[in-house]
């Protein structure tokens, strides 16, 4: 069908990018895979693993991401009974539930991708109480304003780089695709983080009229925060969505058959 040959670019990072693109390709659609971040194991892994083998100064741990759930099970099997899970999205506590089971324990704003983030959690502490020691498990940046409000509330924090992000650079061979689809029909992205915005136009910055291009395109995604970066630099049709699959698809389908 015509309509799939507009590009899907799907900038999510990790496993669940490569079974969303899974899923699209099976339906005809033209899928291009351009992770926002590819995740590496962490600068110093021994000292990771030193972390999480004594949690007992702790009374909660926050998985800042499904990569922070992936980094903190290749050495936690179980975690300490003391010990509060937390995360700021229900997308991120399903993955802590594949990984320790469907019966754990998880902290995190109800809802879907748009109800979370770090601001929604914070009110969810400040309504049950914070914790006094709080161990935060990320890449080597990120949920800063989140660290910064629980140290201002009493809250000590440290703050336990698991792995590494690597932006997005597309290669010689991607690079020329996108030089020539800038002829064609404009794209529909689906991206999922803030990072995720200023990735794409770094990556794109080589390619003449590739921005306008895009620009041109529909951006779906899955928080307002990242919808109203899109909006500043200058993508005009953006909208939430749900972050599962089967959501994404279907709002793919439909931006398909109107456009």
């Amino acid at each position: 069908m015509t309509q799939y040959q507009r590009p899907i670019i799907l900038m999510r990072p990790g496993a669940s990018n490569e079974r969303l693109a899974e899923r699209l390709t099976k339906l005809g659609m033209n899928v291009w895979k351009w992770p926002a971040f590819t995740i590496l194991p962490p600068t110093d892994p021994e000292r990771v693993k030193e972390r999480l083998s004594d949690l007992s100064s702790f009374d909660m741990v926050l998985l800042a991401s499904p990569a922070a759930v992936a980094a903190s099970a290749a050495y936690v099997k179980s975690w300490p009974k003391h010990i509060t899970l937390a995360t700021i999205g229900s997308g991120t506590a399903r993955v802590i539930r594949a990984a320790w089971g469907e019966n754990t324990q998880v902290l995190c704003p109800d809802g879907e991708a748009f109800d979370s983030g770090s601001e929604r959690f914070f009110e969810l502490l400040k309504s049950r109480g914070f914790p006094s020691r709080v161990l935060i498990i990320r890449g080597q940046v990120g949920r800063e304003w989140l660290r910064e409000q629980l140290l201002a509330h009493g809250t000590d924090v440290e703050v336990l780089p698991a792995y590494q992000r690597l932006p997005l650079e597309l290669s010689s061979a991607e690079l020329e695709k996108l030089r020539f689809s800038t002829q064609g029909l404009a794209p529909i992205i689906y991206l999922t983080s803030t990072d995720a915005v200023g990735v794409l136009l770094h990556a794109v910055k080589t390619v003449s009229g590739a921005l306008e291009w895009l620009q041109k395109g529909f951006v779906l995604t899955i928080h307002p925060r990242p919808k109203a970066q899109l909006e500043e630099v200058g993508f005009h049709n953006v909208a939430l969505v749900s972050a599962k699959d089967e959501k994404v698809q279907e709002a793919i389908e439909k931006l398909l058959n109107i456009v």
